[in-house]
């Protein structure tokens, strides 16, 4: 019995492999898609559902307390929907104060420091990572250094400087002390790590400059790292309200965090309480909106840089 299972075994061994045969119509077999498995997926959504409906339901009752009568907003016990809905409060905050002017400033001031700090950011980037010159590391140590500096330590010192420079209640003011960030630098660094040398070798070879290397062949294919630059900065410059408050003064420089604040310091009482919920939810709109139509390319983004080793 012994020698006839050694028999069978060696035949087994000594046989010819299988032979698969390719498709006859040239197509490629179709991939198979991994499969989640399906109580992790449960525990997954379990977690992140209430969670996402917890922060909803704080926007929808901030939408839903706009529309109330003024004592209805904070009216014990709580009460969902108003009695009747009052659509005019998203009108008094035009016609209290400037909101248009203070909406535009956010929305200028905004695009400004998100467009400088993708630029600036993408060419530092760019060049701490793809050339070699002495002092590089020790140059992107300091940069990495000053994110550990509390902006209030530099607040004022940077404000003498704009004093200086006579840019209080200007546009420049509150633009250009933004224009760069030691995150975005890491950021961008981090991710153009990942593209080959050879691609910008080659166009090297084809006489393309740096710049031209960078339009047209590094920034096509940051495409995503730039997308979750642009929505961070621009998220942090909408609310940001300190440096604003210091150096846009004046009605014809205010941004929306400073209006609001002067608005609900000019509306104390509880009867300016849903103007002022009004005003907080046309002022989240953008960062919203912006958040929704960039998620996908923000989570890539992020991505990208945490995989670059």
């Amino acid at each position: 019995m012994t020698r006839h299972l050694a028999e069978r075994v060696s035949a087994d061994l000594a046989a010819p492999p299988p032979v698969v045969e390719a498709p006859t119509d040239g197509a490629r077999p179709a991939p198979r898609r991994a499969r989640r498995p399906v109580g992790r997926a449960l525990v997954l959504y379990g977690l992140l559902l209430p969670g996402g409906l917890v922060f909803a339901s704080v926007f929808v009752y901030a939408v839903v307390s706009a529309l109330k009568p003024p004592d209805e907003v904070l009216a014990s016990p709580m009460r969902w929907w108003p009695s009747h809905v009052l659509w005019s409060n998203f009108a008094k905050p035009f016609e209290q104060v400037p909101f248009g002017r203070y909406y535009l400033n956010s929305v200028v001031v905004g695009v400004a420091v998100t467009l400088l700090n993708v630029v600036t950011c993408t060419l530092a980037g760019y060049s701490f990572s793809k050339f070699a010159y002495r002092g590089r590391s020790l140059l992107f140590l300091i940069v990495l250094a000053t994110m550990m500096i509390p902006l209030e330590v530099i607040y004022v010192p940077l404000y003498a400087l704009v004093y200086d420079l006579k840019w209080v209640n200007t546009f420049a003011g509150l633009i250009v002390p933004a224009g760069t960030s030691a995150f975005g630098i890491l950021l961008m660094r981090q991710s153009i790590d990942g593209l080959p040398d050879e691609i910008l070798d080659a166009a090297r070879l084809d006489g393309a400059g740096e710049l031209r290397i960078l339009w047209r062949i590094v920034a096509p294919m940051m495409g995503a790292p730039i997308s979750a630059l642009a929505l961070i900065v621009f998220m942090a410059t909408w609310d940001s309200h300190l440096w604003p408050l210091l150096v846009g003064s004046d009605d014809q420089h205010r941004t929306l965090p400073v209006g609001l604040a002067a608005m609900q310091a000019d509306n104390a009482g509880t009867t300016g309480v849903p103007m002022l919920v009004a005003a907080a939810v046309m002022a989240l709109l953008p960062t919203l909106i912006l958040f929704v139509l960039l998620q996908r390319r923000f989570v890539h983004g992020m991505t990208m840089t945490a995989d670059v080793k």
